[in-house]
């Protein structure tokens, strides 16, 4: 079973998803610093606001999402944006709010059309696994959607670790993790992985409730 991965034509084939953990009680300050001093600069940059979301029953853990028209536009936005007086200081204004921060930089799998800003909608379910070799992603996310469709939970989006050269060094990526992420619409728990699919992966893979932290979504 194959697929064929976006061409660069396809809105935000490029998706950076930011894993943050704030220090306690720290989330909506920072989610402010989001709004003060991120969004609207990245986004005159050439970044695409994707979704900014609380994960459920966690009050200091954040999912940001950011899309690009391909790498060279990511390096021209973000070499832009920190080069700016805004990330100065955003690097101030968060230095006693962020506990961690983690960044995993992917390609687009599915919608085909790619991945568009978001619309005014409901909760979302990530289902995050990491398989255990590379060229298991293709066949993983096809067997993955039939399962998914099968229970009524087609994403509506789907990506893969970009392996590619990280080519911003003010952004650290994750490296050497085979990942695959898919966003669902919130519709209770995803079924159970088949050994076949299980056998893929390196460990049960991450279930997440999404909660939109600006009544923004897919």
């Amino acid at each position: 079973m194959t697929y064929q991965w976006l061409n660069q034509s396809a809105a935000c084939p490029v998706v950076e998803f930011h894993d943050i953990r704030t220090e306690k009680f720290k989330s909506d300050r920072y989610l402010s610093l989001v709004e003060r001093r991120l969004r609207a600069p990245l986004v005159a940059a050439g970044a695409v606001a994707l979704g900014e979301f609380r994960v459920e029953n966690h009050p200091d853990w954040l999912f940001v999402m950011r899309g690009f028209a391909s790498m060279p536009a990511r390096r021209k936005a973000l070499t832009a944006f920190h080069a700016s007086e805004d990330w100065a200081a955003q690097r101030r204004e968060s230095a006693d709010l962020v506990r961690n921060e983690q960044v995993i930089l992917t390609r687009t799998i599915a919608p085909a059309d790619g991945v568009r800003p978001p619309r005014t909608g409901e909760h979302l379910v990530a289902m995050i696994s990491e398989v255990r070799f590379p060229e298991q992603i293709g066949n993983y996310h096809l067997w993955l959607r039939l399962l998914l469709r099968k229970a009524g939970m087609d994403p509506v989006a789907a990506f893969a670790t970009l392996e590619a050269v990280n080519d911003v060094p003010a952004v650290p990526v994750v490296k050497n993790r085979s990942q695959h992420i898919a966003l669902m619409r919130s519709s209770g728990p995803p079924p159970t992985l088949p050994p076949e699919l299980r056998g893929m992966l390196r460990y049960a893979p991450e279930i997440l409730a999404l909660e939109p932290t600006l009544s923004l979504v897919w």
